[in-house]
Formats: C-alpha cells, sequence, structure tokens
C-alpha cells in the first residue's frame, strides 16, 4: 500500500469510491458524484489544504481531507472527511493514513487534529482506538434554508 498526496486528478475517482462508501451501512446516504466532486473540490482549494489518498496496485482503497485551522493561538488539523473503501475497512488502511496526517501535523508544529463524527459507529471506535477524545459540551447544530 501507498499513501500520497492528493492530487486534483484523483478528485473524480475519489468522489466516486466517496460516494459507493457513505451510501452503505450506517451511514445510508444518497450521495450523485457530482455533489461529492463539488464537495471533495471545495476541502481540495481550501487554504493549507491536507490530503492524502492509499492505493495499492493502482486501486484506490481510502482518502483523508483536512485542512488548517487556528484556534487560540494553535494551529490544529481539521479532518473534514475520511473514508476507506468498504472491502478493506478494519485492514489498516485508516491508521495509514492517520499516521501520514500525525507525521505532516508534527512536521508542520500542528498541535491538536480535530473532527466530526456519527455517534455509535465503527468510525467513533476508530478515533477512540486512535486517542481522539468526545467532548459532551460540544453540539453541532444546523439550519436548513
Amino acid at each position: 500500500m501507498k499513501i500520497r498526496k492528493i492530487k486534483e486528478q484523483d478528485l473524480r475517482p475519489l468522489a466516486e469510491l466517496y460516494v459507493s462508501v457513505f451510501k452503505q451501512e450506517p451511514w445510508n446516504e444518497d450521495w450523485k458524484v457530482d455533489w461529492a466532486y463539488e464537495r471533495l473540490s471545495f476541502i481540495f482549494k481550501s487554504h493549507r489544504f491536507y490530503g492524502y489518498i492509499a492505493e495499492e496496485n493502482q486501486s484506490i482503497l481510502g482518502g483523508v481531507f483536512s485542512r488548517i485551522g487556528s484556534y487560540r493561538g494553535r494551529l490544529e488539523l481539521e479532518i473534514v472527511e475520511y473514508y476507506v473503501c468498504s472491502g478493506h475497512q478494519r485492514k489498516g488502511v485508516g491508521s495509514a493514513l492517520l499516521e501520514e496526517l500525525k507525521n505532516v501535523a508534527e512536521t508542520d508544529g500542528i498541535s491538536c487534529f480535530v473532527l466530526q463524527t456519527d455517534k455509535n459507529t465503527y468510525a467513533e471506535d476508530f478515533y477512540a482506538k486512535h486517542g481522539f477524545e468526545a467532548h459532551e459540551e460540544n453540539l453541532l447544530m444546523s439550519l436548513t434554508l
């Protein structure tokens, strides 16, 4: 398995994988490839984007899309999208992507990672296994217009 930086030409195949992953359990989300491509493109074009792809034998196994922000004088890396194809989940792909992020973060002076994920899923278990902690005082809110 090879981990490398995401390039613009990776966005379409990563969008296709995104749709494939998130239409399955536990998310069951109805995505179109064009929507996923647009979302990933916005993140890719973010200021101080950090993104990595895992691949093996010319096949994309997963990707992580993140960007740097600043909070109270510290640099933090916000993980926005993180996914692995269903056939390779729980086989070390996600851990390898996270290790790459940690290595880059340490080199670049990033002091913490933040993310949002669904509760009571194996995604929550994955992050907890890697040292992430839930914060009871935080609440996700949204307003649909």
